[in-house]
């Protein structure tokens, strides 16, 4: 049966994860690592996740405005509205909003988050 969501649950909190403002609305979270999660996440100006990785990876797509997402291989890579970023399983990334403006992401996620430390200073 198909499932509509017209707005998704805002009322997980995700304090010390995120250097700036962050608002995430989790649009379809799963109880299986096998299926993945999906949110909707409006990083204001400059804000970032902290470093983290994916058991199963992460798709992110740039929905609005000027993102980025960062790796120990590639460092910070800048990314236009429309972009899709293909994280593979485990690989540690991090990823926002560019510094001058907002920035929204659809993200979809197999496997709990594992969290670790802050991102870099970014120097905006």
């Amino acid at each position: 049966m198909v499932r509509v969501v017209v707005s998704g649950d805002r009322s997980s909190t995700y304090g010390g994860l995120f250097t700036g403002h962050v608002a995430l609305e989790m649009l379809h979270a799963t109880d299986s690592d096998d299926e993945p999660d999906t949110a909707h996440v409006h990083f204001s100006d400059g804000a970032v996740t902290n470093w983290h990785s994916h058991p199963g990876g992460q798709l992110i797509y740039v929905a609005a405005g000027r993102g980025r997402v960062g790796t120990d291989a590639d460092g910070t890579v800048l990314l236009e509205p429309g972009t899709l970023v293909v994280a593979p399983p485990d690989e540690r990334h991090w990823h926002g909003a560019a510094p001058g403006g907002d920035c929204t992401l659809l993200c979809v996620t197999w496997g709990t988050t594992c969290w670790t430390d802050e991102a870099p200073d970014l120097g905006d």
